[in-house]
């Protein structure tokens, strides 16, 4: 994989982020900044805290971190995408749906983010995402999260150590 590619996994200066979305209708939503492609490492721990194993058929790409998954117990289909962009949003529309919104809200709202801050905006995106559809109640729940979450001031902040 060259590294200062443009796009997909050549992610050169890019964070690289593992992402794992329902197909159902009110589809949860996860995501983690991974360090690697590799299943024992990164790909591997982040998928299996993502999924319940007995009860879920993953669909994943043609990524060769992705073949241990039969070996870990979960129901796995590769669909090996290739070079055409336009297949890979029709066999997976939903991620590419989520990482275009994720990209639009981080370079519109913020125009950029630090690798050293980027899992807590990724929290963020989650969290909307699996909140979505409790529009009239979202005021409430922020509130109540508010209160029961200790201040985190920006100098213990910017001192936090990246992930």
């Amino acid at each position: 994989m060259r590294r200062d590619a443009a796009g997909g996994r050549a992610f050169g200066r890019k964070a690289l982020v593992g992402a794992v979305v329902e197909r159902r209708p009110e589809a949860q939503l996860r995501l983690q900044v991974l360090g690697s492609h590799t299943f024992a490492e990164d790909l591997g721990p982040f998928v299996r805290g993502a999924v319940e194993a007995p009860r879920v058929l993953l669909h994943s790409d043609g990524l060769d971190g992705y073949k241990p998954l039969a070996r870990v117990g979960i129901r796995h289909e590769r669909h090996v995408v290739g070079a055409d962009p336009e297949r890979a949003v029709r066999l997976f529309p939903r991620s590419h749906a989520v990482f275009a919104n994720l990209k639009s809200w981080l370079r519109g709202t913020f125009h950029g983010v630090s690798r050293k801050h980027l899992p807590r905006y990724l929290d963020e995106f989650v969290y909307r995402f699996n909140e979505r559809g409790r529009e009239l109640e979202l005021g409430a729940l922020i509130v109540a999260r508010a209160l029961q979450t200790l201040p985190l001031p920006c100098h213990r902040l910017i001192a936090e150590q990246s992930a």
